[in-house]
């Protein structure tokens, strides 16, 4: 689905549906104002082999996690009310159809977006997760440092053996991840090197 039908939705119907106001839209994103490190909002997945079918996801990303892509790790995928993954858009069927976008959004926005509102949050949230992927415990690690807790040395250092111990330092990406940890960890301002990644992350997606 192409990012003006997008645009005309949320313009035209989801932005009037929608439970909260501070909603803001790109591309395939519509997403709240960015505060303390985190975007988040839903993105539109269009299909590569269908132009009217689309997946939507509801997801919430540590832009203090240093990314050039829009990364959806942290996040649920919102199905139909038939329960099917992919969502139809028929052009004479809009009004049906941001109605029932705009009662799931809701949903999650209250289920799950509003509960995560700073790192704290974020923390707390996904910490028993960290260990399913490096990317998990990368996130989760760095919110705590966000944070300013106190718990943060303790959380970099547990990063950092479980790279070690459970990834292949010699692929590009899990060594930068290792390099910016052990960065962090050593560093006498962790915020400000936190905020020189969220800016990074957010000049890439132009966010």
């Amino acid at each position: 689905m192409k990012g003006t039908i997008i645009k005309s939705l949320f313009n035209n119907h989801l932005k009037q549906q929608l439970h909260t106001d501070n909603w803001q839209h790109k591309d395939h994103l519509i997403y709240s104002e960015i505060a303390s490190g985190l975007l988040k909002g839903f993105c539109f997945n269009s299909s590569s082999f269908d132009k009217d079918k689309f997946e939507l996801t509801a997801f919430v990303m540590p832009l203090y996690t240093p990314k050039n892509y829009l990364a959806l790790s942290f996040g649920d995928m919102l199905p139909d009310p038939d329960k099917r993954q992919w969502w139809d858009y028929n052009e004479n069927q809009v009004e049906p159809l941001s109605q029932q976008l705009a009662t799931i959004m809701n949903q999650a926005e209250k289920k799950f977006l509003s509960r995560i509102n700073n790192a704290t949050d974020f923390y707390k949230y996904y910490r028993s997760d960290k260990k399913n992927t490096f990317r998990y415990f990368e996130a989760v690690a760095y919110s705590l440092a966000y944070s300013g807790s106190k718990k943060a040395d303790e959380e970099l250092k547990n990063l950092l053996a479980y790279i070690r111990k459970k990834e292949d330092l010699s692929i590009p990406l899990v060594s930068q991840t290792y390099n910016n940890t052990e960065r962090l960890f050593w560093s006498d301002d962790r915020k400000a090197v936190l905020n020189e990644w969220e800016l990074y992350t957010r000049t890439a997606l132009k966010v």
